[in-house]
């Protein structure tokens, strides 16, 4: 302690002393001084409480407390509830009506019948009939008669399986036109003759499985039988039976298809016999193909062995090849496709293209030797879509139509072999299921063997589709046709010269109102370019024309 006191003395006497000795700074002069000493400290002894608390020693004796508790019932008067569950159900499902019957009443004499009856659903199976009569007499300036029917039954079902779907169908066609395809103030036609009759009936069967797994084999067998004949008893049957087998390995789907298909066509017995009288031809088809998909990567390999059989055989295989690849997923991909077929052309078939066509043809098979397409397709937003292509097609025997040398007024048949340079183009639009606009642009380009021009073939068409729903109420229905020019052939001598058949705009629009779900109006104006042009030489079309009606559910 005296120590400390000593050391603390000291400092007090030289510190003053130093400082008054350094009062002048400029006595100093110019030096620098480094004081240097070793510091060690030194921690002061704590001063620590020695007491230690005592405890409270005092005893308390807690009282003694005694009570007697009393039981009494408690009435209350609250009652319990049950608790309803909450209902979770699906959307519901609209209603719907068995029976549907459309009549309408238009210009040229034209009328309109449809009837619809159908099974409400079920998990059992389906079946309908559909009936349907159209008929007109339109007058076209300087034509002949053209009177005209057309009326048509079906009769359709499907029955339900666990794993596959039984189908079939009875149809009956009855089609009645007329050549009417020369002047009228023309005394050498007799008018009489210049009626057609077609007659069809069609009955059609099979079996698919509804297998989408892995582990079972995806099939399908289908059966088909038509007879066709006409006014001047000429008769067609054709037989068809179409199978496939197929399975599900992962990426890959292996599949195979086979067909056979015979056809005769029989003429009038009071026709003299020729190569056309009881025509046979047969067609046998087996196409294997191997099919991969992988995160919208598509590739087809395979391959088609047709063999036709007539007065000979003839073998022929095509390729099939079929690849997608997207360039900018959900934007844009590319695709093509390599391939080639057989074009089935019988009566029936050609009937339904050109229905003026002589009963004395005799059909033949158009060959596509090989079909070659690139093509891009994707979305410009999401509700724009475009698909755009370049095809190249190989053709034999190609169909085309020129006017009977003896009946002109009717048509026969020329073919010819070429190529085909189509340049396709598609663009859609649809905005909340409201409106949906379609785009469709074809242009051909032929180029034939032996003849100048592709006969009655056209090479532009540009079609536009426009539908708009408003609240399920008012439905618009538009559509605008542009066919460009066409050619046909005009016989000279041994040959033939072209004859420019004008190009046309034909326009339609369809309006129905919807009343309520079970009445609705309708009105259908059609040719609204009022022009009569020709689709057939010789053979003009109805001008501005109307149609309207009724529909009623029930």
């Amino acid at each position: 302690m005296i120590k400390n006191i000593f050391i603390a003395i000291s400092l007090l006497l030289v510190v003053p002393a130093f400082a008054q000795q350094v009062k002048d700074p400029e006595e100093l002069g110019d030096k620098e001084y480094i004081i240097v000493k070793d510091y060690k400290p030194v921690l002061a002894e704590s001063y620590k409480i020695s007491d230690v608390p005592e405890g409270d020693t005092t005893t308390v004796n807690p009282p003694v407390m005694k009570y007697k508790a009393v039981s009494k019932k408690v009435e209350t008067n609250y009652e319990t509830s049950t608790i309803k569950a909450v209902k979770v159900t699906d959307e519901k499902l609209p209603k719907l009506y068995r029976n549907l019957v459309k009549l309408g009443i238009g210009n040229y004499t034209t009328y309109n019948g449809e009837a619809y009856i159908n099974s409400l659903r079920s998990k059992k199976g389906a079946l309908g009939l559909a009936v349907r009569h159209f008929s007109g007499s339109p007058s076209l300036n300087g034509a002949g008669e053209a009177d005209f029917s057309q009326n048509k039954a079906v009769l359709s079902g499907k029955y339900f399986l666990e794993n596959a779907t039984f189908y079939g169908d009875l149809g009956y066609d009855r089609n009645v036109v007329h050549f009417y395809g020369y002047d009228s103030n023309d005394s050498i036609i007799d008018k009489k003759n210049t009626k057609q009759r077609f007659s069809e009936f069609a009955f059609n069967a099979g079996i698919a499985s509804n297998y989408l797994s892995k582990g079972h084999l995806d099939y399908g067998v289908h059966f088909g039988y038509t007879t066709f004949n006409d006014l001047f008893e000429v008769t067609e049957n054709d037989f068809v039976v179409d199978g496939k087998v197929g399975k599900q390995l992962d990426n890959f789907y292996l599949k195979v298809d086979a067909g056979f298909n015979y056809f005769k066509k029989t003429d009038a017995e009071y026709e003299v016999l020729s190569i056309n009288s009881n025509l046979n031809r047969n067609i046998i088809r087996v196409s294997p193909t191997f099919n991969f998909d992988k995160e919208n990567i598509h590739l087809t390999l395979g391959g088609r062995l047709e063999v036709e059989k007539n007065l000979g055989s003839d073998v022929h295989l095509f390729p099939r090849i079929d690849f997608s690849l997207p360039i900018a997923e959900h934007i844009l991909s590319v695709f093509a496709n390599v391939d080639g077929n057989i074009s089935k052309n019988s009566f029936r078939t050609i009937v339904y293209d050109n229905p003026f066509i002589t009963s004395s043809i005799r059909p033949f098979n158009t060959i596509n030797k090989l079909m070659l397409t690139g093509g891009l397709k994707g979305n410009f937003s999401s509700t724009v879509s475009f698909t755009a292509w370049v095809k190249y097609s190989k053709v034999d025997d190609l169909l085309m139509y020129v006017n009977d040398s003896t009946y002109f007024n009717k048509f026969n048949l020329l073919r010819d072999d070429g190529s085909i340079l189509n340049l396709h183009l598609e663009i859609g639009f649809m905005s909340d299921e409201k409106i949906n606009l379609s785009l469709h642009l074809d242009q051909n380009s032929y180029k034939l063997d032996q003849y100048e021009k592709a006969w009655h073939l056209p090479s532009t068409i540009v079609s536009f589709v426009a539908k708009y729903n408003l609240r399920d109420k008012i439905l618009v229905n538009a559509t605008l046709l542009a066919h460009g020019i066409t050619y046909a052939p005009i016989q000279v001598g041994t040959g033939y010269k072209p004859e420019k058949i004008k190009a046309y705009l034909d326009g339609n629009l369809g309006l129905e109102y919807r009343y309520s779900k079970i009445l609705s109006v309708f009105v259908n104006l059609n040719n609204l370019s009022f022009t009569k042009y020709d689709r057939w030489y010789r053979y003009p079309t109805e001008g501005f024309n109307v149609l309207g009606g009724i529909a009623y559910s029930f």
